[in-house]
């Protein structure tokens, strides 16, 4: 889920953009806007990289792993590790708003998006592809949307634009009060 890790970066950097007069005044741990990142992270991230890892394992792999030879267990830290991407960036973010560089955050935030978008282009014959790790190598895949997979991709990236955007808002007023103040 390279794709998902840059995306989960950029949202991080995103709210920490959103939320800088917060930040700026009581600090990255100051509620509600911390308490908006975590339930984003622990709501929408945590389901959908579980998801991901324990019903479609060779698609998040993209294929390059084979999905057998990865402990069950392995599933935990890889969710965990999706959720810590958003909060960590989240705090990079904060880090560079209390230093005044926002303009390094802005560059991180597109940073982030190209690498995003390169991952997709890089990967794109993987990502449309709907197979196991053996039926990809052999050559047999079906078309995305004509399985549950695609489908799951496709509510996924809306919950996670839908949520992300519901985040950015509401950090984007809450900035708005504490400048009121």
């Amino acid at each position: 889920m390279l794709v998902a890790l840059w995306v989960q970066l950029a949202l991080g950097l995103l709210f920490a953009r959103a939320g800088r007069d917060r930040i700026k005044a009581d600090g990255p741990s100051a509620p509600p806007a911390v308490l908006l990142v975590l339930a984003n992270a622990a709501i929408i991230t945590l389901p959908v990289a579980l998801y991901f890892y324990g019903v479609q394992p060779a698609w998040t792999w993209h294929y390059l792993v084979d999905p057998a030879k990865v402990p069950a267990l392995a599933i935990i830290p890889l969710v965990v590790a999706h959720a810590l991407v958003v909060v960590g960036g989240w705090y990079l973010g904060a880090a560079l708003v209390r230093a005044d560089k926002g303009r390094v955050l802005l560059y991180a935030l597109g940073a982030a998006a190209l690498g995003a978008v390169i991952s997709v282009a890089t990967l794109f014959p993987r990502l449309t592809a709907a197979s196991s790790y053996r039926g990809y190598a052999a050559g047999v895949v079906a078309r995305l949307m004509s399985v549950e997979l695609g489908w799951a991709i496709l509510v996924s990236a809306v919950a996670t634009a839908a949520a992300g955007g519901y985040v950015v808002f509401e950090l984007s007023r809450d900035s708005r009060r504490v400048r009121a103040r």
